[in-house]
């Protein structure tokens, strides 16, 4: 075990891919908490494969891969946050009209393209091989900009997120405030499309704190266990990924799953045993 833990550190191509796939974790792990508690599954399903169009205009018009994908993200995502409440149209629907339109756009766009100029497997569940220097770039000043948002409003979202009424009447700008807090998700989700693709990316988003939820009661209490269940999960499926020549944002989807279980099963035997005794 030892020696293939120094073999997989040695390698040229884990130690390039190590460092974004960590970038990603740290910076999912911390919005994870956000998603679940402000109960926003679905719109990391919808704006992850809704991004399929700005990938799509990316590959159509030779533009940047990641920015432009993260523009249409974080556009779609604000087009959410503003339509239940000046259109009348229920959350859902609007994610879900959002998300299949986006998408069919993407899947016309990629489909007009060569295969040589677009890596639709990649795209789809994600390949940390392919990480360029530019794409690193935008990954990390990505990154700074989530955990700037997450420093600046991580109170005030945890306050709308259990009581909105209260947060309302004590001066947060709560509309504001949550426009802001979907433009980060959907930046966050377009991030995770090296990692996992578009398919797998909500995984990022929810299993973090969705292992930490069992165990946390503080809003840091459960940022550090999410932290620390991603970090595990994306070290534990690059090595499996490895080992066994896997996808990678697969075997971390498999980990953080596998971690999700044995964090509940713990969690319901510790509650039992204090039962019984």
């Amino acid at each position: 075990m030892i020696d293939f833990i120094q073999v997989f550190f040695a390698s040229p191509v884990m130690s390039e891919a190590l460092l974004p796939a960590l970038i990603i974790a740290v910076v999912t792990s911390s919005m994870s908490v956000m998603v679940l508690a402000h109960r926003l599954s679905f719109l990391t399903v919808g704006v992850s494969h809704a991004s399929l169009a700005g990938l799509g205009l990316a590959v159509t018009l030779s533009l940047p891969l990641l920015p432009t994908a993260a523009l249409t993200a974080i556009a779609i995502a604000l087009l959410l946050a503003i339509m239940p409440n000046r259109q009348g149209i229920n959350a859902d629907t609007g994610t879900g009209m959002l998300f299949a339109g986006s998408m069919a756009l993407g899947v016309i766009l990629i489909s007009s393209a060569s295969r040589n100029e677009v890596d639709l497997f990649g795209l789809l569940f994600g390949n940390i091989l392919t990480v360029s220097p530019v794409d690193l770039q935008w990954i990390i000043w990505g990154s700074v900009l989530v955990i700037f948002n997450l420093i600046c409003w991580a109170k005030p979202w945890w306050s709308m997120a259990f009581d909105m009424i209260t947060a309302q009447a004590s001066g947060i700008a709560t509309s504001r405030l949550r426009l802001i807090l979907y433009g980060t998700i959907g930046l966050t989700v377009v991030m995770c499309v090296k990692l996992a693709g578009i398919v797998l990316t909500t995984g990022l988003l929810v299993l973090p704190a969705a292992c930490a939820w069992f165990w946390g009661r503080s809003l840091l209490g459960l940022w550090a266990l999410s932290l620390s269940f991603s970090l595990l999960g994306t070290l534990g499926g690059l090595m499996w990924s490895y080992q066994y020549d896997l996808p990678s944002g697969a075997a971390i989807i498999i980990i953080l799953c596998m971690l999700f279980c044995l964090s509940w099963l713990c969690f319901h035997l510790k509650k039992y045993f204090a039962v019984s005794v």
